[in-house]
């Protein structure tokens, strides 16, 4: 065999689990089909490392987000990754939202989020005066961060231990061999292939079509995945430093959406959003012509912006499990020696909290490729 393993797809979460397996394997590639990695979802999205609060107890995300955020406060305590804990409020607009953020501390809570407190309205208003909020539920263990650097941090790792990076490398192909897969793929220099003990499916927006490579059907296997798009506006002017924390409203019914909020970043400045609406294709436009959406949906919590301030700024697409009216589902993440695909490691559905738990993400699924390889 050329490698022990092959990883499909270089963001956060490849990377993540290249840096977790290169120590651990004979011999390890990664293949990105972009010319960098982390150009996809890794790189279109808030920054936030979240602290765990809104997933079922007991699920991947929830474990999963917990244990990620905790290994990133540690590379940044360590000088490997840029962050700033800055803190998050989940306001409540009225006394009905007061029932969710209590409903919301509770689940946080059996996930294992610590310092998590309910604030009254002058309590909230004297660590954001300026939003318009009747209580909140604070999150000092919310932090931003540079999802650059933390992906920097995993390729160092990975190409240190001898793993092999190639972009600009979009597989093709892969068929099933005695003792491992022979993987096809598209490069610079033409048509290429090689073979892995054990193939990693960690594509992201990609990662059906990679299953169709491996023979399975998405649609039959309920791993359909559904994009969801997010636009962001920024904030213009001496506005941007209004607001110090993230705030947040509370979430969309199905988790969608965590809501339009406030996302503040380590050059001091703020923007607004994610919004949440399913798309046929991947286009990262943003419509000029949504501004008036999201004005209406934070004018009051936020009544010191008026709708010039926005300006139209990146999106970012979500490959999700659960489409338009459905419950948020959980990671999905297995081995799928069961559909007859020994060696086969795949991931769908890594949507948020993916960054925050791409640490975590990455020892979950290096223990079950070494699990497997031994």
């Amino acid at each position: 065999m050329d490698f022990s393993a092959a990883i499909i797809g270089g963001g956060a979460v490849g990377l993540a689990i290249a840096a977790e397996l290169s120590d651990k394997v004979e011999s390890l590639a990664l293949f990105e089909r972009h010319a960098e990695t982390g150009r996809e979802t890794s790189s279109r999205n808030s920054e936030v490392v979240h602290a765990g609060i809104y997933y079922q107890p007991g699920s991947l995300k929830a474990e999963l987000c917990v244990s990620g955020r905790r290994i990133i406060e540690r590379l940044a305590t360590e000088g490997l990754v840029n962050y700033r804990k800055c803190g998050k409020l989940i306001i409540a607009r009225n006394a009905d939202e007061i029932t969710q953020l209590e409903i919301l501390k509770d689940i946080g809570e059996k996930n294992g989020v610590e310092n998590l407190t309910l604030l009254g309205r002058e309590e909230t208003l004297r660590m954001e005066p300026r939003i318009a909020a009747v209580a909140a539920l604070y999150s000092p263990e919310t932090a931003i961060f540079s999802a650059h650097s933390l992906m920097d941090f995993f390729c160092k790792k990975a190409e240190d231990d001898g793993a092999l990076a190639v972009c600009g490398a979009e597989v093709t192909g892969l068929e099933k061999i005695s003792g491992g897969w022979r993987v096809y793929y598209h490069d610079a220099e033409g048509e290429n292939s090689c073979t892995a003990q054990a193939v990693i499916n960690a594509a992201g927006l990609g990662s059906q079509a990679i299953m169709r490579l491996a023979g399975m059907v998405p649609e039959q296997c309920g791993l359909q995945l559904h994009l969801c798009k997010g636009e962001y506006f920024s904030v213009q002017g001496a506005k941007r430093k209004l607001v110090n924390m993230l705030v947040y409203p509370p979430p969309e019914k199905n988790l969608k959406s965590l809501g339009i909020h406030t996302v503040v970043d380590l050059g001091g400045g703020l923007k607004l959003g994610p919004s949440a609406f399913y798309v046929d294709e991947i286009d990262y436009a943003v419509d000029g012509s949504h501004r008036k959406e999201f004005y209406d949906d934070v004018k009051n919590y936020l009544p010191f912006i008026v709708e010039n301030d926005l300006s139209p700024d990146m999106s970012g697409i979500r490959p999700k499990l659960s489409g338009s009216g459905e419950a948020a589902r959980d990671f999905y993440i297995c081995h799928e020696s069961a559909r007859g695909l020994d060696g086969f490691f795949n991931l769908a559905g890594i949507d948020s909290p993916g960054l925050t738990a791409s640490s975590a993400i990455g020892k979950y699924v290096a223990a079950l490729v070494v699990d497997f390889l031994q």
